[in-house]
């Protein structure tokens, strides 16, 4: 996470991406620290819903792709959601409060993003994604929780013990 940070304050900050490719390269931090983690590990939720809508961002800015904006991010989200859900059955561990919690933490920034000076600027968001990682960094770990954790995560109402 602090990693992604760094990148996307380089690349937004002191490089010539636009404020755009931002939800793109928050959703690329969380990927890399849930792949990390492993299937086990957290940040897939996030991860897979922040990419989604970040990858819609970036292709409908990037491209003549005809359909509207909303559209096209609703789309990336509810997508989103079925991979998550797929990853789920294959034993990531992700569940639907977390997408839920993503999604709807995407729309109030990008409903806000407007009205909150702050929310339209790169610098804050790698911040905020620092901030993650320092917490995630300075948190301890107990028995079973992060990575290295090599007991696959059940799916939900199923137990993983045999």
């Amino acid at each position: 996470m602090l990693g992604g940070a760094g990148f996307l304050f380089l690349v937004t900050e002191v490089g010539e991406l636009s404020f755009y490719w931002t939800p793109l390269l928050v959703g690329l931090a969380y990927l890399t620290a849930a792949a990390i983690g492993g299937r086990g590990g957290s940040y897939w939720s996030t991860a897979i819903v922040i990419t989604g809508w970040g990858t819609a961002v970036v292709v409908l800015a990037e491209t003549s792709i005809d359909i509207a904006t909303p559209a096209g991010y609703l789309l990336a989200v509810g997508v989103a959601a079925l991979l998550a859900g797929a990853s789920q059955r294959r034993g990531y561990r992700t569940d639907t409060m977390a997408v839920g919690a993503a999604i709807a933490a995407a729309g109030v920034a990008f409903a806000l993003e407007p009205h909150v000076e702050l929310f339209g600027e790169s610098w804050f968001w790698a911040l905020a994604v620092a901030i993650v990682g320092a917490i995630r960094v300075a948190a301890p770990r107990t028995a079973g929780q992060g990575a290295g954790s090599a007991e696959p995560v059940a799916a939900a109402g199923q137990s993983s013990r045999k």
